[in-house]
This record gives structure tokens, sequence and C-alpha cells, in this order.
């Protein structure tokens, strides 16, 4: 039972991951100006289903970077409409 737990817990997450990033890689190389930058891949990655924390990591950022960025993205758009 533990090692059924141990692998749902650990190892699919970890896999996951992988192929997620994998999968980054290949639509980067593809189409370059659709991931030319932090947040369009890591918005890619998110639409996978990977958390914001490892999307931000794969991407070579952090959450914390990643919000500060969207924050300040939205607030650039939200001037221009007005």
């Amino acid at each position: 039972m533990s090692d059924q737990r141990n692998v749902q817990e650990i190892w699919l997450p970890v896999i996951g991951n992988a192929l997620a990033f994998l999968c980054l890689e290949k639509y980067s190389e593809k189409n370059p100006d659709k991931a030319d930058n932090v947040l369009k891949k890591v918005r890619f990655l998110k639409g996978l289903g990977v958390p914001e924390k490892d999307a931000a990591g794969a991407a070579g950022s952090t959450a914390d970077s990643v919000r500060v960025l969207n924050a300040r993205r939205g607030g650039k758009k939200r001037a221009a409409r007005k």
C-alpha cells in the first residue's frame, strides 16, 4: 500500500512535470515567437496543468517573479484601455 502511495504522491508529479518541460522545449523550437519570454512559457505550462511554482522554475524564473511580471503587465493593459 505504501508503495502505491509513494508512486502517486512523488513519482507521478515528477514524471508529469518532466513531460511538460519537454513539451515546452519542443513548443519553443517550433513556435519561438509564442514562447519568447518567461510569462508565455509559464502560461503554456500552466495550460498543461503544471503548478505555477513548477512552471516558473522550468521557465527559468520564480513564482514570485512571475506574479510581479503578471501584475505589471496587467496594470499596463488596464491603463491602455482607459
